[in-house]
């Protein structure tokens, strides 16, 4: 008699437990059709938040709720997406951004292949979008940072690293401009950024001239000539290269100025500088040239009659 009460027991602590274990596969069924339903019709929030009940209760309760886990862990990170897009789509970008890092996330977490691609890949636009508003705003720090951002997602960015060089030029940040907007031409925008880092450099040569750190000036519009080869640094770059006594390049930036516009205002200063280059190099024949083109000139007569009569006595 003993023995069978013992028996009835026992059978009785498998039949409760086998009926709570099927209570608990269907709160978890209806977890997941509850979520299921939600997601249908667009409520993503909610469709997460009755997904991730049912994987709670499906994990507790082994193989029995296997089919459950899988199931929730293939919707949840594409819920976590879809907000993520719905919002980006309507103009909510920082808003959209924590669903696609959870989109990210349980998409590694549960071994889904595509999400994380497609998420990043819709971040960087984000991140693009905040950066150029931000950069219009005249928010230049923060554009910087969302364009860092983007660039850590999309690193063949081009156009981003030539928007990121425009920002860092104007907070003042030169050399990480410049590293930028080489980055920028090598990812095929030359023209835009080469025009960009003409501008910094001639800036520099400018800066330098006030303080007549005539290497300093050289070295900048040299530069500046190699990305934009204009009037303004060959004029620099001709200053400096005389004042450093470097006449064969003084002469070259001078007959770039020169030759670029043979009928400009000030064409004379053109002849006087390169009079006086001729002269440093030695030939006599050629600075007799040009300071007879500039002796009729009241702003250079005297020192053209001088050089052509008594100094270098031109025939």
């Amino acid at each position: 008699m003993k023995r069978a009460k013992i028996l009835f027991t026992t059978l009785l602590v498998v039949a409760c437990t086998g009926f709570l274990q099927a209570q608990e596969l269907n709160d978890a069924i209806e977890a997941y059709n509850l979520g299921a339903t939600a997601a249908q019709e667009g409520n993503y929030v909610t469709a997460i938040e009755h997904l991730n009940r049912a994987l709670d209760l499906g994990s507790a309760l082994g193989e029995e709720g296997l089919s459950v886990v899988t199931d929730c862990k293939s919707l949840i990170p594409q819920l976590y997406l879809r907000q993520g897009k719905e919002l980006a789509a309507g103009g909510q970008g920082p808003e959209a951004l924590p669903f696609l890092d959870k989109a990210i996330e349980t998409a590694y977490a549960y071994g889904l292949d595509g999400i994380p691609e497609e998420a990043n890949d819709l971040k960087s636009k984000v991140f693009y979008i905040i950066a150029n508003e931000a950069f219009g705003s005249k928010d230049f720090g923060a554009a910087i940072e969302s364009f860092q951002k983007v660039l850590e997602l999309d690193p063949s960015n081009g156009i981003a690293y030539l928007r990121l060089g425009q920002a860092s030029a104007n907070s003042g940040k030169e050399e990480e401009a410049i590293i930028a907007l080489e980055k920028a031409a090598e990812l095929g925008q030359g023209a835009n950024a080469n025009r960009l880092l003409a501008s910094i450099y001639l800036k520099q040569a400018v800066a330098a001239q006030k303080g007549k750190e005539w290497e300093q000036v050289f070295d900048a519009a040299q530069k500046a000539t190699i990305y934009a080869d204009n009037v303004q640094s060959n004029k620099l770059l001709g200053l400096a290269a005389m004042e450093l006594k470097r006449f064969p390049e003084a002469l070259e930036a001078w007959e770039k100025v020169m030759n670029a516009d043979p009928g400009a205002k000030d064409i004379n200063t053109t002849y006087y500088r390169l009079a006086v280059v001729y002269e440093g190099l030695g030939n006599k024949a050629n600075a007799c040239s040009y300071y007879k083109k500039i002796q009729n000139d009241p702003n250079f007569k005297s020192i053209a009659e001088y050089k052509i009569k008594t100094e270098l006595k031109c025939d």
